[in-house]
């Protein structure tokens, strides 16, 4: 039961996440190990109830904490270890006030943690090591707009969902979602390690592929669904490659001329609103 992931080990009910093993009910969560009920936490081993955390460990109800290990109900720390409830305490005693704090139950403890959030300064924007961009939930991104819960972007735009996972970046790539590993793609959903691709949905490995479903492994495709190692073709109809570049073009020409291309295909009888 997980839907729109790479690279999940071990992992129940979760979603939209890269690179999980051993996680259940976590949400937009990347490189965590051991965790229980996230929320767009990064880099996370062994949390639980937490929320927009990085690099924290052996932590429970958490929220905005970076560089944190056994931790219990804190918001807004930076690189502290046995505090409760943002006290600093010994490890001794940390241990025992969590032990109390356990005791009196879920609703207790939320309901402190609740109060606890309220009382620090919140960010306008989740965003680490970034530069000339704008959106939410950002890391690693150079000169991105309007990019949404993604990482490792240079030059991109409208992108939600957008990370490498075998490679080091997705560069000028716009309209796109649940992808990775990205350069040259516009409009594209749900496609993985592609080059020049446009409006494909669930393709991987491809390049120089335009208006594919299901290609995977295969270069120099247009308009095909369900290939594997294709290259040059249209319409899943194999061509010579100076014939299908001609082909390709002819389709191109009508396409403009009919007002369909560089858009999605809508059904018969519908059209895009062009005014």
């Amino acid at each position: 039961m997980c839907f729109s992931g790479d690279a999940f080990w071990n992992c129940f009910y979760c979603a939209e996440g890269n690179k999980l093993k051993d996680c259940c009910d976590c949400d937009e969560c990347d490189r965590c190990e051991l965790c229980y009920s996230c929320l767009n936490c990064r880099d996370c081993f062994n949390a639980t109830y937490s929320q927009d955390c990085r690099r924290t460990s052996e932590s429970l109800f958490c929220y905005d904490c970076i560089g944190c290990n056994n931790c219990f109900g804190c918001a807004g720390i930076r690189q502290k270890n046995y505090c409760l409830f943002n006290n600093q305490l010994s490890p001794e005693d940390y241990k025992k006030g969590v032990m109390e704090w356990k005791l009196k139950g879920f609703d207790a403890i939320w309901e402190e943690f609740e109060k606890i959030k309220v009382k620090i300064p919140h960010q306008h924007a989740m965003m680490y090591r970034v530069d000339d961009s704008t959106g939410d939930h950002l890391e690693n991104a150079q000169r991105a707009y309007f990019c949404f819960s993604s990482g490792n972007l240079q030059d991109c735009g409208c992108v939600y969902r957008v990370y490498p996972v075998y490679g080091d970046k997705n560069a000028d790539t716009w309209d796109a979602y649940g992808a990775v590993d990205l350069e040259q793609c516009y409009e594209v959903i749900q496609v993985g390690k592609a080059y020049n691709c446009n409006f494909c949905y669930y393709c991987e490995v491809t390049r120089d592929c335009d208006y594919c479903f299901q290609v995977f492994n295969s270069k120099n495709c247009f308009g095909c669904v369900g290939l594997n190692h294709g290259e040059y073709m249209i319409l899943n109809q194999k061509y010579e490659p100076e014939e299908w570049a001609r082909k390709r073009a002819e389709i191109i020409e009508q396409m403009k001329k009919d007002g369909q291309w560089g858009s999605w295909p809508l059904p018969e009888g519908q059209r895009f609103d062009t005014d």
